[in-house]
């Protein structure tokens, strides 16, 4: 029989009533789940009751080991944050018992007259646009009904047109109830409807204030020229844009920016920094101690603003950079710590009346957060595993770093029998992809395969020219590098390096076994490979190789079209200079027909179809052996 962990107990004890998001972390504090809640006791006590044997809740049961909850005002709200949630931290329970095997994408029929807004797992319609994927099907789904209440545009399983209502869209609810333009039955000026459209794609990149200043706007235009009926139909989507704001504290009319919040009672003191990412509360770190612990420090100053930015700093960083945006909202009443985190390079803003609704929600999560804590028995409850992923930290743990590897950029050396040699490096920051920070490079001084030149040339390239702690291309230095390889990878890098004058921390990662290699150590070390900080080098370790293949590829294909139009008669210098300009690739022509080829560039029909032919050969030899390299390796 399932027994309850005496600290799941505890923490389901100290839940409240109240609506709320919730997320359950593992052992080593990844958040394996999120999920959302009308009462958050009953619905974390219905995961972990033992009779409850749906395959999710077994998972939960099984590998949940913390909880950790963000209540909110409405069920609504629970919605949208849970959604935001699962796109920020890609949950393993989320994504592993979604229905079918493929992440789904909520497409709209841009190629169409009346586009439409649907969930699909098919993204093959070139004349679509496709936001995703999503992680969650269920929080997919429950927003897009939610948009559907606010925007009447369809959703219909079949391409729209005027008089399908006598047909196949005879029965449909949402035309019958007027929740929809109904396009389908009466006309409809298909301008106003892409307007519509355009609203939908900005609520789903989370951008509400922009949507309702763009129905405001156009509403006034309508008035402007007399189109009072128009400007009702923009005032009446107004309303419902200004009550969806209203009611949603977690949407927020501000840039990107670190909130930071305080709370007191006569025996604790917490701090609460959040993250707000494109209009949308993403992260929370609260953190919170004793009076009377904090009272006995010794301070020449005041210990609660000491605190307060002590804290901020842990989880901000003292290093603007590495990030896309330097705005910190101080709702807070320490106004002193404004000049220190403006020196720094921070831009300090203070609260404005529409930041309310959010200042409020994050006193009161850092205040149950307290409660909860101090019910398991806690005095205090630093949270240092909040101030960088615990990836990041548990990373710093098992290479014994001075500092958390916040930067860490990867590399990896990929070539086919010693041709289109190539490099390519990856950077993660805060244990996610940075995509600014890619770089790639054709290997110029190496003739053959010989990856170990190869990896000392292109890490000295990416450094060189350093200055400030800041690389050529104006990005910040790395704390931690990654070779993929074993020792001699990693002895050529760390040659690189001291040639450069670079201290920074470097280590090889060997595929096959998972090895760690240290420039300092003779025998490479091997920890659990599933632990977060391996997971996270190895997902930088795959990135890399991705990224140097998908570049090897290319550079294949483009030689590979040079090739076989040498090959080909009745291709002189002039045509092959044109083709390789227009088409770069074998992969592009092999798309291509001999006719539309034939045609655009005056090349007679039979040379034309066998560059088509040979073209589409080539890549289906390309395709067979890596189908054949992978099976190789599932084998292996």
């Amino acid at each position: 029989m399932e027994v309850r962990l005496p600290r799941i107990e505890k923490l389901l004890k100290s839940m409240s009533t109240n609506p709320g998001v919730y997320m359950i972390k593992d052992e080593y504090g990844r958040i394996i789940y999120v999920g959302k809640a009308k009462n958050l006791r009953n619905r974390l006590r219905n995961h972990f009751t033992p009779s409850n044997d749906f395959a999710a809740s077994r998972v939960i049961r099984e590998k949940g080991k913390d909880i950790e909850v963000v209540e909110v005002s409405s069920e609504k709200e629970a919605l949208l944050l849970e959604y935001n949630l699962i796109q920020e931290h890609k949950p393993s329970i989320n994504s592993k018992w979604r229905d079918g095997k493929t992440y789904p994408f909520v497409e709209i029929t841009t190629g169409e007259k009346f586009p439409r807004v649907i969930v699909t797992r098919e993204t093959e319609n070139k004349e679509s646009v496709y936001l995703g994927p999503f992680s969650d099907v269920g929080a997919v789904r429950r927003s897009i009904k939610y948009i559907l209440q606010t925007f009447p545009v369809a959703n219909c399983d079949h391409e729209i047109h005027l008089g399908d209502a006598k047909t196949w869209a005879k029965t449909c609810i949402r035309r019958r109830t007027n929740q929809c333009l109904k396009p389908c039955e009466v006309p409809i000026n298909p301008v106003d409807y892409r307007e519509q459209i355009n609203a939908v794609t900005n609520f789903l990149d989370g951008r509400l204030p922009e949507v309702q200043k763009e129905v405001e706007n156009l509403m006034k235009e309508s008035a402007d020229v007399l189109e009072f009926e128009r400007a009702a139909e923009y005032r009446d989507l107004l309303k419902s844009l200004n009550r969806t704001l209203e009611k949603q504290a977690v949407i927020i009319d501000s840039p990107d920016t670190f909130i930071v919040v305080i709370y007191k009672n006569e025996t604790y003191f917490g701090v609460n920094v959040a993250r707000v990412e494109n209009n949308h509360l993403v992260q929370q770190n609260p953190v919170f101690i004793s009076i009377e612990e904090l009272e006995s420090e010794s301070s020449d100053g005041d210990i609660y603003l000491d605190f307060v930015l002590s804290t901020t700093l842990s989880i901000i960083g003292r290093d603007p950079k590495r990030y896309r945006f330097n705005r910190v909202l101080n709702a807070t009443n320490f106004d002193s710590m404004d000049g220190i985190l403006n020196e720094i390079g921070y831009r300090v803003v203070h609260r404005q009346a529409n930041q309310k609704q959010v200042v409020v929600l994050l006193e009161q999560n850092l205040k149950q957060f307290i409660r909860r804590k101090v019910m398991l028995g806690k005095k205090s409850d630093f949270a240092m595993a909040k101030t960088f992923s615990n990836q990041v930290l548990d990373l710093q743990k098992i290479l014994t770093l001075d500092e958390p590897p916040v930067i860490i950029d990867t590399f990896d050396i990929s070539t086919l029998m010693g041709t289109n040699n190539v490099g390519s490096s990856v950077r993660f920051v805060h244990g996610k992809p940075f995509k600014k920070g890619y770089r790639r490079f054709k290997v110029r001084t190496v003739e053959g395969q010989d990856d170990f030149a190869s990896m000392y040339e292109v890490v000295y390239r990416r450094y060189s020219d350093w200055i400030d702690s800041l690389d050529k291309f104006g990005l910040t230095l790395p704390n931690l590098i990654v070779i993929d390889g074993g020792r001699e990878q990693l002895k050529r890098a760390k040659t690189a390096l001291d040639e450069l004058g670079l201290s920074i921390p470097v280590i090889g990662l060997a595929k096959k076994l998972e090895e760690v290699y240290r420039p300092n150590l003779e025998e490479p070390i091997q920890f659990d490979k599933n632990r977060p900080g391996m997971l996270l080098v190895r997902a930088g370790r795959d990135e890399a190789h991705r990224f140097a293949v998908t570049y090897q590829r290319k550079r294949r294909m483009k030689d590979g079209l040079k090739t076989l139009l040498d090959e080909i008669s009745g291709v002189g210098e002039k045509r092959k200079s044109i083709l390789m300009k227009e088409y770069k690739s074998l992969s592009n022509i092999a798309k291509e027909s001999s006719e539309t080829l034939s045609q655009r560039f005056k090349i007679p029909q039979n040379v034309a179809s066998e560059i088509i032919l040979r073209s589409r050969q080539f890549i289906d030899a390309q395709e067979l052996r890596e189908k054949r390299r992978r099976k190789f390796k599932r084998v292996k």
